[in-house]
């Protein structure tokens, strides 16, 4: 202020030279009454700041090393990998009416990859030696890339009137569970220290993770799905709405082309984008909304479409038989569409309720050829599908203060597809398959299901309990593919490939490897699909996720005939998880939690009440999960963190195809299945996974952290000893916010 004033003093006086000193007084005497307004009147914001700049450095260190070595890894023994992004938030406000912004993110390939013939020996490669590319996290050879956040956007604020509109590569959002939402298919422990963590202290960190974690919302559990395009967002109208609207591009829903996607493996998925848009489709999205019905519940529509454009047809690949696209069909597009109506909100202060129902139908545009044999995007027939009925209720009471409750119901017809809704995860496409996931309807969702989930999450003082009980079943028969992730060591094992990629979804994870040297998989659909829907069996990657997929054959006959069994399937999932302060016992005020937790998982063709075994009637897959980790603060700003855990799956009905009989025992199961030079062999599964490891994270100085996990995990096949693997994993992570 004493500068203001003296700048102030100094323009008035040099105005005023030819006054006499008197006059000269009297006029400085006069403007201090208005100093402070006309000051003032100088700011563009509510503050002094009216541009504000923020952000953050990652560098990440990752190394894989594997002592004993299985065909999987053959190309990836040992791997070290540097990378980091740099990212920046810049914030205008002009005024007390308008905010601008925008996001920007840099991510860098300190390391580099070679287009080696081997990952051990980056020097051989069949056409250029040494030939070093940037490789950032996708197959695609692309350099620098836009990850997590590249956009614009304003703000306008006009009393009864507000609406933000932004544009750019990664648009986060969400709309109602039907139609734009993200649900999350694994537990989330501290050990596992995410990318994404928003700004806070260790110590806040451990406390949101081990003592309160969150199971739903919040970064942590991220509810919303990204895009790439341009979103509005009416956040305040008159008498109580609100209104959405999307216009985005299908970036990882493009059925047009080899893998579903036009260069599925090499292009970025929704949450990743390389600077440009694909104009083959639009996803069009739209929700009007009334908020304070009965004073605390809001009502909303919803609608979802996704559009490709018919112009595909010119694409070789799209009807090229001899890439086994489309062989002996007709090729067609399906276009999606999703109408729902969904409620929430508190019922009353301990009583909360979500409700989303809606409707789910295809635009089929078939493809005529001429008589030529020739495509044309103005040779079409439009087939429209029957309305599929899909409904999610959620209920959480806390009437009982030491037994909070969450009850979860849902209906999903066979048909119903929603693209970007809870029923299909983008990390992990299911696309239309017809498959059964392990966990599901507890941890993930998909159509033809119906069931109920209950979870009891009591706390109390120094501690807290979790349990959750599903039981969720098919609403018709369908095929009996299977489909597991890997929760315990998956994550390690999927970035540890050449192969992994951060955000795009590889259809097979070893797909670096040679066909003869790769993973030993159980079999899956043998028929000849396209490639889209193939379901061959093996290992699929998602983002940070490694599943795996086969067909429990009931006999050998099935497997000759090519016969997928059918059935109507049960899906059982028991979970018990909890912690427990127990620094009290040394007489320290530092924490030290101690965390378990388990579960009991299964897909049967009966019901049963809890799936305890494999070996349990009619049991097609069932598995145990269990993590005990210990989290202790030794200091305020430096937290350690263990972790030991076991994993096991087991399926009775699999088996395997060989390329030949040799190494077959000839007193086992094995037949010419396909060809001359193709075997099966009855082989079930029996996967046995463990890990130990110790981590810290470290608060070095203000607003900058170190974080560094080292974990040994160990797989063993009881039957393919092959498929044995030993791993030491590594990572060392720093981020600094500014």
């Amino acid at each position: 202020m004493r500068k203001i004033f003296l700048l102030f003093f100094i323009a008035a006086a040099s105005a005023s030279w030819a006054l006499s000193p008197e006059a000269q007084l009297d006029s400085v005497d006069q403007s201090l009454d208005t100093l402070a307004s006309d000051m003032e009147s100088t700011l563009m914001g509510k503050n002094d700041v009216p541009v504000s700049v923020s952000g953050m450095m990652d560098f990440r260190l990752k190394n894989f090393h594997y002592s004993n070595v299985s065909p999987l890894f053959f190309s990836d023994k040992a791997r070290t990998s540097v990378d980091a992004f740099f990212k920046v938030s810049i914030v205008a406000m002009p005024n007390s009416y308008m905010t601008l912004w925008t996001n920007l993110c840099f991510p860098f390939d300190m390391s580099g990859f070679y287009t080696n013939y081997l990952a051990d020996n980056p020097t051989k490669n069949p056409t250029n030696n040494e030939e070093r590319v940037l490789f950032n996290h996708n197959t695609d050879y692309v350099g620098a890339s836009i990850d997590e956040e590249m956009n614009v956007g304003t703000d306008i604020r006009a009393g009864f009137f507000s609406i933000y509109a932004t544009a750019g590569g990664v648009i986060w959002a969400n709309g109602s569970p039907l139609t734009m939402w993200e649900r999350e298919t694994a537990p989330r422990f501290a050990w596992q220290y995410e990318t994404f963590e928003d700004e806070k202290t260790v110590s806040t960190y451990y406390k949101e993770k081990d003592f309160k974690p969150v199971k739903e919302g919040g970064r942590a559990f991220w509810t919303n799905r990204s895009f790439g395009g341009l979103f509005l967002n009416a956040y305040q109208l008159p008498l109580g709405f609100t209104a959405q609207f999307l216009l985005s591009q299908p970036k990882d829903m493009d059925v047009g082309t080899r893998d579903g996607l036009r260069l599925y493996g090499g292009q970025p998925g929704e949450e990743e984008m390389t600077g440009d848009y694909d104009m083959r489709g639009d996803v069009i999205g739209a929700r009007i909304a009334k908020t304070k019905l009965f004073e605390t519940m809001t009502l909303g529509a919803n609608y979802m479409g996704v559009f490709f454009d018919e112009g595909i047809i010119y694409e070789k690949e799209f009807t090229d038989s001899a890439a086994n696209v489309w062989p002996n069909e007709q090729p067609f597009l399906d276009n999606a569409h999703i109408v729902s109506l969904d409620l929430k909100g508190n019922i009353n202060s301990k009583f909360y309720l979500m409700a989303d129902a809606g409707l789910s139908w295809s635009d089929s545009v078939k493809f005529i050829a001429d008589s030529a044999g020739n495509y044309d995007e103005e040779n079409t027939t439009d087939e429209y599908s029957s309305p599929a009925f899909g409904i999610y209720v959620k209920a959480q009471d806390k009437h009982l203060d030491f037994l909070p409750t969450v009850v979860e119901a849902v209906y999903f017809s066979k048909d119903f597809y929603s693209p970007y809704g809870i029923t299909d995860p983008s990390r992990f496409r299911s696309w239309r398959k017809d498959e059964m996931y392990l966990n599901a309807g507890s941890l993930r969702y998909g159509s033809n299901m119906a069931g109920v989930n209950l979870k009891f999450e009591p706390e109390f003082n120094r501690g807290r309990i979790g349990i959750q009980y599903g039981q969720h079943r098919q609403i018709e028969k369908s095929d009996d593919v299977l489909v597991f992730n890997y929760r315990l060591n998956g994550r390690n094992m999927w970035e540890s490939t050449n192969s992994w990629t951060k955000y795009n979804a590889l259809f097979t994870a070893d797909s670096g490897n040679y066909k003869s040297n790769g993973y030993i998989s159980r079999a899956g659909v043998l028929t000849s699909q396209r490639k889209m829907y193939r379901q061959k069996g093996g290992l699929y990657g998602g983002t940070w996720e490694l599943w795996e997929s086969f067909v429990p054959y009931e006999n050998a006959n099935q497997l000759r005939n090519k016969t997928v069994p059918v059935h109507t399937k049960w899906s059982s999932y028991l979970s018990i998880e909890g912690g427990y302060d127990i620094g009290h016992w040394f007489n320290t005020d530092r924490n030290v939690m101690m965390q378990v937790y388990t579960s009991l998982s299964g897909i049967s063709k009966t019901f049963a009440p809890i799936a305890y075994s494999g070996a349990q009637k009619d049991m097609l897959l069932w598995s145990f999960y269990g993590q005990f980790e210990p989290a202790i603060a030794v200091t305020s700003t430096f937290h350690m963190v263990g972790c030991l855990g076991l994993e096991t799956w087991q399926a009775k009905n699999a088996y395997i195809v060989t390329s030949s009989a040799t190494g077959i025992s000839q007193n086992s199961d094995y037949y010419n299945v396909l060809s001359a030079s193709s075997y099966y062999e009855y082989s079930p599964i029996d996967y046995l996974q463990t890990a130990v490891g110790v981590g810290f994270d470290w608060d070095f100085t203000a607003r900058a952290g170190l974080h560094v996990r080292y974990k040994w995990a160990t797989h063993t096949d009881e039957n393919v000893s092959d498929n044995d693997w030993h791993a030491h994993y590594v990572s060392v992570e720093t981020k600094m916010w500014f």
